[in-house]
């Protein structure tokens, strides 16, 4: 799907926010209005190479992303930054060489390769399809004693490689992989790993170091909750409350190998869950980005560029981007764009641009002041060395459908009992985001759907 440009439009106020604790209120008049010089930019913040798990050699990611019309985007591999120094280890990968002397003066990650095809293993036909597509020279190997070894080209030769001013932007970043939750960190020049026994910990002190090693750093950076249904519930709505630093989350991944329970809550509805929270509470808002997280570009199975998240900004550089997401300038895609999106204190207006043919609905979202906030556990048993746990339920009063609209544009007025509003527009018989029953594995349903974010009524900075 080629890239249209969307709206030519600025922020009449400014966030100013980082990824510690942000100054709470993050609209201002008139916040997506007027600047001729900003406009939208399609990128993927979550996807994989052969640095890590994924299927193709990194050089054949990007340039497949930006072939299909991305502006800009992140190679998130695991727990590892794509930086020169030699290694031979990886995520869940030790393929150290029985004599170094082949790989002196040698730099960056060299893979072994695999006899056939398996998690994460690195075979001929990976090779042979990077050096059709960029020749034969493109691919540095050494056979040793052990192995055929191949090396991965670091993110500053992709960087030289692909990278374009003001038409494709690459950002470092690494995926830290904890036994049970994932978070990215994106514009990062420096990886970390933690672990413990509590998720919920793991996510406090991942935040926490993120903050020692960036916060002081002159370029914004993403910290990115990722998949929280991933495996088994493992991101409670709960667990944020006491963040109110974590800004973003995944709303869209292509991962569908969880177990779903309705009478729980669903991504989507854990975004409202906290925004409401957050909102009640006088904390910053809670985001949602798009994504992907693709392991292999040409596997159908992986559905590369499914999600992805569009964000206004004025210029195509890190700083820009990230920029816009801190200040809510961005919304969420699976197929279905904002050919217009506004919002000036009090009404949010979206006009859309779909993609496909279709009938499409446009549902004005939101929370009251006075929802219920007593929350219910059901217990979920232990499966596949996942222990049992308790799931929090929610009131359905959280995350309503406030309006709907059928056709191609709305908009919605606040009204004073309030928290925010977001819109969620889609393809009539698309589906929602996630369906299942007890214990089901869910399908993923979100084609042509399009998600703002949350916005409040007369909030000032």
């Amino acid at each position: 799907m080629k890239r249209r440009d969307f709206l030519k439009t600025a922020a009449g106020g400014v966030l100013a926010a980082s990824l510690g604790l942000p100054r709470v209120n993050l609209l201002a008049d008139d916040l997506f209005h007027a600047k001729p010089t900003y406009r939208w930019y399609k990128g993927n913040f979550h996807c994989h190479s052969q640095w890590s798990d994924g299927v193709d050699l990194p050089e054949v990611v990007v340039s497949e992303y930006k072939r299909h019309g991305y502006d800009f985007l992140s190679l998130t591999d695991h727990n590892i930054l794509h930086k020169d120094d030699l290694r031979f280890t990886g995520f869940s990968m030790n393929y150290t060489p029985s004599d170094l002397k082949p790989f002196e003066g040698e730099t960056s990650f060299w893979k072994r390769t695999a006899p056939a095809a398996g998690w994460p293993n690195l075979v001929q036909s990976h090779i042979d399809k990077a050096k059709e597509m960029f020749g034969e020279d493109s691919v540095r190997i050494k056979e040793t004693a052990d192995g055929v070894y191949v090396r991965m080209k670091t993110e500053e030769e992709l960087r030289q490689q692909f990278a374009e001013p003001g038409k494709f932007l690459l950002m470092p970043g690494f995926e830290m992989t904890s036994q049970w939750m994932h978070v990215n960190l994106i514009n990062v020049e420096e990886d970390f790993f933690i672990e413990g026994p509590s998720i919920e910990g793991v996510l406090h002190d991942a935040f926490d170091k993120a903050t020692e090693l960036y916060g002081a750093n002159e370029e914004p950076y993403l910290f990115m909750v990722n998949h929280p249904l991933w495996q088994y519930y493992n991101i409670q709505p709960s667990y944020l409350f006491g963040r109110p630093g974590v800004r973003f989350i995944e709303l869209t991944n292509n991962s569908t190998q969880w177990q779903y329970y309705p009478e729980a809550w669903d991504p989507e509805q854990l975004w409202d869950i906290v925004n409401a929270y957050r909102a009640k509470n006088e904390q910053p808002s809670f985001f949602a980005t798009g994504t992907d997280d693709s392991h292999g570009v040409f596997r159908e199975d992986y559905l590369a560029y499914f999600g992805w998240t569009r964000v206004r900004a004025e210029s195509l550089d890190s700083k820009s981007i990230i920029n816009g997401l801190l200040q809510g300038c961005s919304y969420v895609s699976s197929g279905c764009e904002f050919a217009d999106l506004t919002f000036d204190g009090k009404t949010l207006a979206v006009k859309l641009d779909p993609q496909v043919e279709g009938d499409y609905r446009i549902e004005f979202i939101g929370t009251k002041k006075d929802y219920d906030e007593t929350v219910k556990y059901i217990d979920v048993p232990g499966e596949g060395g996942r222990p049992a746990r308790k799931l929090e339920c929610w009131s359905k009063e959280i995350g309503k459908v406030l309006e709907t609209v059928d056709g191609l544009e709305g908009s919605y007025t606040l009204k004073q009992d309030d928290l925010y509003v977001r819109a969620k527009a889609y393809r009539i018989g698309a589906g929602s985001l996630y369906q299942g029953s007890g214990g089901k594995q869910p399908t993923l349903l979100a084609a042509d759907c399009a998600w703002s974010q949350p916005y409040r009524q007369g909030e000032k900075l």
